[in-house]
Parts: structure tokens; sequence; C-alpha cells
């Protein structure tokens, strides 16, 4: 077996190309068609292919990567691959300088830098190198994620787009309970059984009264009744996750006008400061993390993905996923959460596309790759068909999914999109009621308008009388309106 060759990248890149929360690319810097022949994306069986791959992660996830690489370099005796790791926190920085020198052949990029990094025509169209087959095989979501359009700067799956990047994972985000904490309210008369079936059905979502309800129960009962001054029901509260839940939204539907003064977007700010300071089951600040709290019960309920999986496990944790409640005194709000991902993208300057497709789609669509990753706990599927079968992720008594909560469909649920999908390969009837959202940023060219709302919305967070949150989103509006000005025109788009 031939071993990677691993180049473990320590040294920090010269020149900050990136700025924090900003966008090194201004408009389309590339020229030409992204676009390539399909007949260059086919491996020539007689020449030698040497190609870099560049990612991050904790050492299991390198580990893993390695083996897989291996792998697929035994079953392609012509392809040599170089494996570059870097820091997760200075990847970004480090892949932005290596624009002006030697790129890597193939490369993780995070959903929320796709739209610069396309537009700026640096990533190689894929479309080319793709059957229907293929393309089925994907979840829906992820081949619009990572579809562009550049001539109409439009994101998602369109008349003259192409494909991109193929999803390396698809990270749902969700909340998950711990079981004998419910049951143990139960038993002891504190929580009724009609409650906890409520919390284990993982096809009606909570409205956000009834999570109210039960999170002031679990309070009172942990909290108060025990005397634990470091127990909060849930360690804090997703705001995406919130906001999408009642209908509500940032920005509109193309990222140009800002709707954070809307009435379900106050709503949902409100509701959050209730959480903390009406019901006091969410801290206003903590020094621990949110998993540590879980893991050590000062919580009931935390916020939880796929990557996790294997953490919980060894800890031996008991826990189901929850899909987010959602707004039931609103008729069009729906439980959505976000959906983390990452892509894996081709350089426009390779000089081997085909061996970097090559390890793209093994290192994506692959089946017994998928299995593998699902098996060690990395990720659902990114085969639809796998991660929908009930013989394979979704079975109720195959080994392999042996580090998996119970009901793990519910991660299915939320990437399907009200979909249905999920519900059908599992024989359910009824609407599909829980779906998900790629996170806000992807939609961006920059992304300081995050950072900066998050600090606004923390200063509101610590206002003593909520009556004044709608003035103050309000008052913020023309700032936020200026931060997507100013993203949108930093890529040349005309904004009125």
């Amino acid at each position: 077996m031939r071993r990677t060759c691993k180049l473990l990248m320590a040294i920090f890149l010269g020149v900050n190309l990136i700025f924090a929360g900003g966008c090194f690319f201004t408009g389309s810097q590339g020229s030409g068609d992204d676009n390539i022949e399909a007949s260059d994306f086919t491996l020539d069986p007689a020449k030698e292919y040497k190609i870099e791959f560049m990612m991050w992660g904790a050492k299991d996830e390198v580990d893993n990567y390695t083996a897989l690489i291996d792998k697929f370099m035994d079953e392609n005796e012509n392809v040599t691959v170089s494996i570059t790791t870097q820091d997760s926190t200075q990847y970004m920085s480090t892949l932005t300088g290596r624009l002006s020198g030697t790129m890597p052949d193939l490369f993780y990029l995070p959903e929320y830098e796709f739209r610069p990094w396309v537009d700026s025509g640096r990533l190689l169209s894929i479309s080319n190198g793709f059957t229907e087959a293929e393309y089925s095989s994907l979840w829906s979501t992820a081949v619009d994620w990572y579809s562009y359009n550049r001539a109409e700067k439009t994101l998602g799956v369109s008349e003259g787009s192409d494909l991109y990047c193929l999803p390396k994972d698809i990270g749902p985000w969700t909340l998950m309970y711990n079981v004998d904490m419910v049951d143990e309210m139960v038993k002891n008369g504190k929580l009724t059984q009609g409650e906890a079936d409520l919390l284990a059905d993982s096809d009606n979502p909570l409205t956000w009264k009834q999570f109210t309800d039960i999170c002031v129960k679990i309070q009172g009962y942990f909290g108060t009744e025990k005397n634990n001054d470091k127990f909060y029901a849930i360690p804090y509260y997703e705001l995406s996750s919130a906001v999408w839940s009642n209908n509500a939204d940032y920005f509109d539907e193309n990222a140009m006008h800002s709707t954070i003064s809307s009435d379900e977007f106050c709503e949902t700010i409100e509701w959050l400061w209730d959480l903390m300071y009406t019901y006091k089951v969410v801290p206003k600040s903590t020094g621990d993390s949110a998993q540590n709290m879980f893991l050590a019960k000062n919580s009931a309920f935390c916020w939880v993905g796929p990557y996790l999986t294997p953490m919980y496990h060894q800890q031996k944790m008991n826990y189901r996923l929850l899909p987010v409640p959602y707004n039931g005194e609103n008729p069009e709000a729906r439980s959505t959460t976000w959906i983390g991902t990452l892509g894996l993208a081709i350089s426009k300057s390779t000089k081997s596309p085909a061996a970097a497709l090559a390890l793209m789609k093994y290192l994506s669509l692959n089946e017994s790759a998928q299995k593998d990753f699902y098996t060690r706990g990395q990720l659902i599927p990114n085969l639809k068909s796998m991660a929908l079968d009930r013989e394979s992720f979704l079975s109720e008594n195959d080994g392999s999914v042996a580090l998996w909560p119970e009901n793990r469909s519910v991660y299915c649920d939320i990437v399907d999109g009200f979909g249905g999908d999920t519900k059908a390969a599992l024989g359910k009837t009824g609407g599909d009621k829980i779906g998900g959202k790629v996170r806000p940023h992807y939609h961006t060219f920059e992304n300081s308008w995050l950072n900066a709302l998050n600090t606004e919305i923390s200063d509101i967070y610590a206002l003593k009388d909520k009556s004044g949150i709608r003035a103050r989103l309000k008052a913020y509006d023309p700032t936020m309106q200026a931060y997507l000005d100013q993203s949108n025109r930093s890529a040349g788009i005309i904004v009125d």
C-alpha cells in the first residue's frame, strides 16, 4: 500500500490577504470560461498524476482521510496525492495567501466562502465531468448550494449555471435532549408523560410555547429544587434557527435588502430575550461551553450536529434529537434550522483536473467511503439513497449505525428541506414539518454584516426592558443595509 505524503502547514503565510469578516475579492477577477471539455476530466492510464489536497481537521479526521486517500491511490496507481493540513483558524488565510503562488489542486471551501471564490473565477466548473446518475445521487440541496451563474451573479441551479463543488459533508444543526433527565422528571411527577411524548416525537416539532413551558419545568426541578445554580435548561439558542422558525429572515431572497426590522424578526428577538430574562432558562453568560454543560448535566438541552456523534457515544450520553421549535402563533412558521457544509473545490489553475475530480468524487460520492465515514460517526451520507436506506443508515439493527442516536432520521429530515423524502423512506404519511437552510452568510459576498449584527443583538439582549427591542432593531436597520450594499458593491452589483 502506498502512503500519502502529508505536508503539515504550520507556517502562517506572510501576507494576510483576507480581512476578518471581509472579502479579499472584488468583482469577477477570473477571465474566460470556467468549463473544460469532458475529455479533460478522464484519467489517462498511461499518465502519471501528482496532486495536492488541502484540508483542516482534528487528528481523527486527518487520519480517516489519509486512510481513505491511500485506498484511492491503491485503486488509481498512477495518481499520487499529497495532503496539506492547516489549523482551522488559519485555513482560509493560508489558502487565500496561496493565490499568489501555487494553489492546491483540491481543497476544502466553507459554504460561506463559496460566493466570493466562485464569482472571482478561482474555481473550476465540474459540470462537464458529471453524469446525470451522479447528479441525481446527491441531495438536491447540495447541488443547488454549489451551483452558480457567474454572468448573472446568481446562486443556485438555473439556466446558465455551473456546478463548482461537491459536498465534503452536510451538517444539519439541531437540538438534542438528555433522555435520562426527562425520564427522571416523569418518574418523579415533575413532567407529564404527554410532555415527554412531545419531546420524543421526531415528526412534529414543538411550538415555542410548548418548548418554553417544558424548559420552565426542567429549570424548576434541576435548577431550583436541586439547588444547582449552574443549571440552565438550555445553554444558548441559535439565532438563525429561531429567526427562520418564525418565517423571518435577515434579508430578501437576493441579499439586497435588510429585513431585520420586520415584525417576525422583532418577535423572534423578543422571544429569545424572554428565555433569558422572563423565564430564566437560558444564561445571560456562562464560563463553560455548551457541550460541557450538557455533559455535566448542567443543561437538559443542547445543540448538536453529526460530527459530534463519536464524542457523545464515547461519553455514553443517552440523547435524542429534537426538531427546532417554531412559533405556533404564526401560521406561516415552520421548524427550520441551519445546515453547515464544507465544499470540495478544484482550483481553476490545476494542471491535473482529471485526477482532482477523481479524488473529489471518491471523497464525496464513493459508496464504500461514505459508509466508512458514517460508520465512524463522521457524517450523514452525501448520497441521498444511502442516507434514506432503511437497510443502511436508517437501519434499526445494522451495526454500522451503532454510534448514532436512535432518531438520526431527524438529520435527514432537515436536509431534505420539507420535501417529505425522509418520511416517505420511513413509510410515514402526512406533511413534512421539518426543514433546513444553508447558513445565512452563504448568500453574501462579505460576512462582516453577520459579526456586526451579532454584536448589536448581544447588546439588545442586555436591555432590561424588552419593549425597546423593536426600536433598537429599527434604528440598526440602516446600518445592516449599509453592510449589504457594501457586500454587493464589492462584487460589482449595482445597488439601488
